[in-house]
């Protein structure tokens, strides 16, 4: 489970405090108040969480960090920028809290995009750099602290990522990708990637506290201090990399559970093991001669992630939105990590909490994002110069999307959008192109639901797939150009 080698030990805790997002059901079935950002997430509902936590979790954990910390404990925090924004009228104790344990001697506070955004999947360098600037104002505007370690998104790295910190001056980042054992990479090591210093977090242990704390069936719990501090005794001279949400401490696992004597009883047992808990910033200076990550990891590690079919349609689907909507804060929010998490029947890990749901349960919340998304274009299509062009490009509800098929059976892929029409024409098999041809499926989707008279009479007489293709993407180009 942990390796053997000679030297001393350390660890670097981070403690995350995250901010959950979820699009309204109301606003996604059409039933909520026309609107932006406030309609389309539930400000109520996330202070009304926000408060919940804070009493049972965050205040408490945060207290006590403090009083780890005045004893000699080192530790990092990574706060939501959404979060922190809610507090002055949510919590302002919270609020104050925090301040005073960012700007403790012994602590170090991190940074990443305001949103916690897939950004970088999008290849998009500017708008992330634009969101992790706006998150790391905010720390420093907050505390007076200027993080200078960046906090890559979860399951998210790529050179959009390493590119941005080395621009904006951060010292290293941070990455769960390669934290699961991946093979020619030790995790209490340091690495490089095009240059930039990267530290790796450790899932199985940020793990052994966030979901597995709590778990009657594990081997060893109940988890006690002294045997965390000896799995960390076994890194002789590695760093290793913790980073637990804060949420595990009091809101997963409640006072009962131990946690809270778990957290506190750890300092001495770290001590008593040989283990030294230090800082990012210091992981980041102690390194000497770190290798490079080689090329095919960098390159697997941009495709790892998402997983499924949901997830590329939601995030195609945003792409294209963010190429024209003028209501940036609001499409910001959309491209949230935790959209997409909800969309698979297993999210989390790494420290951070896990879900489980079913395949009905996150095909609910993929119908209810991309309804919240097609209604939020709608909204935005008369803000715009090109009206008639954004309406034909616009992302498509799931209950008006094209489910390709043949007499017998469903292929198994629906389109949302024009675009992604194209796309699947490439993989629907011929009997499906053949059935659809000669029902008029395809030219009456595009007139009845795109809105598209000029494309569908255009594809009325073509029965190829690859005539059709090329005349839905002749136009989806047109459209765009109208755009620019």
């Amino acid at each position: 489970m942990r390796g053997e080698a000679q030297g001393l030990p350390r660890v670097c805790m981070t403690f995350l405090l995250r901010h959950q997002q979820r699009v309204d059901p109301l606003y996604a079935s059409g039933r909520g108040k026309q609107g932006r950002d406030t309609s389309l997430f539930s400000r109520a509902e996330e202070e009304k969480r926000l408060r919940r936590l804070s009493a049972s979790s965050y205040t408490p954990t945060t207290e006590l960090l403090l009083r780890m910390m005045d004893e000699g404990f080192s530790c990092s925090f990574l706060v939501s920028g959404l979060l922190l924004g809610e507090l002055t009228e949510a919590d302002q104790n919270l609020s104050d809290l925090l301040r005073d344990a960012i700007t403790h001697r012994q602590a170090e506070p991190l940074a990443e995009s305001y949103y916690q955004s897939v950004i970088p999947l999008f290849r998009e360098r500017e708008e992330y750099r634009f969101q992790v600037d706006q998150h790391r104002s905010l720390i420093e505007d907050f505390s007076g602290r200027r993080p200078s370690i960046l906090v890559a998104p979860d399951s998210v790295f790529n050179r959009v990522v390493t590119m941005a910190a080395r621009e904006m001056g951060f010292s290293a980042v941070y990455t769960d990708v390669f934290g699961k054992n991946t093979p020619g990479l030790s995790l209490e090591q340091q690495y490089l990637a095009d240059g930039m210093p990267v530290l790796i977090r450790h899932c199985e242990l940020s793990d052994d506290i966030a979901i597995r704390f709590g778990d009657v069936d594990w081997n060893y719990h109940p988890l006690l201090p002294d045997t965390y501090a000896g799995w960390l005794a076994t890194f002789h001279e590695g760093i290793v990399h913790i980073m637990v949400d804060m949420e595990a401490f009091g809101g997963r696992f409640p006072a009962e559970s131990g946690i809270f004597t778990f957290l506190e009883e750890l300092p001495a047992a770290l001590s008593d093991a040989g283990v030294q808990s230090i800082l990012p910033g210091e992981a980041v200076a102690a390194a000497s001669s770190p290798e490079e990550i080689p090329d095919e990891l960098l390159e697997s590690a941009s495709v790892a992630w998402p997983i499924n079919m949901m997830q590329c349609t939601a995030l195609e689907a945003l792409r294209t939105a963010g190429r024209w909507v003028p209501d940036k804060t609001t499409y910001r929010r959309l491209t949230a990590r935790d959209h997409f998490s909800y969309m698979a029947t297993t999210s989390g890990s790494c420290g951070t909490l896990t879900d489980q749901r079913t395949q009905a349960d996150a095909y609910q919340y993929f119908t209810e994002y991309m309804k919240a998304l097609s209604r939020f274009e709608e909204e935005q299509i008369n803000l715009v110069r090109a009206k008639s062009a954004v309406r034909i490009l616009r992302c498509i509800s799931p209950d008006h999307a094209f489910h390709f098929c043949t007499p017998y059976h469903r292929e198994g892929f629906s389109a949302h959008s024009l675009e992604e029409f194209a796309k699947l024409l490439d993989v629907a098999s011929d009997a499906c192109i053949l059935h659809h041809s000669e029902s008029q499926d395809f030219e009456n989707w595009i007139r009845d639901i795109v809105r598209d008279d000029k494309l569908a009479t255009e594809i009325h007489s073509l029965k190829s797939r690859e005539e059709i293709q090329k005349a839905v993407d002749r136009r989806v180009l047109t459209l765009w150009n109208r755009l620019k």
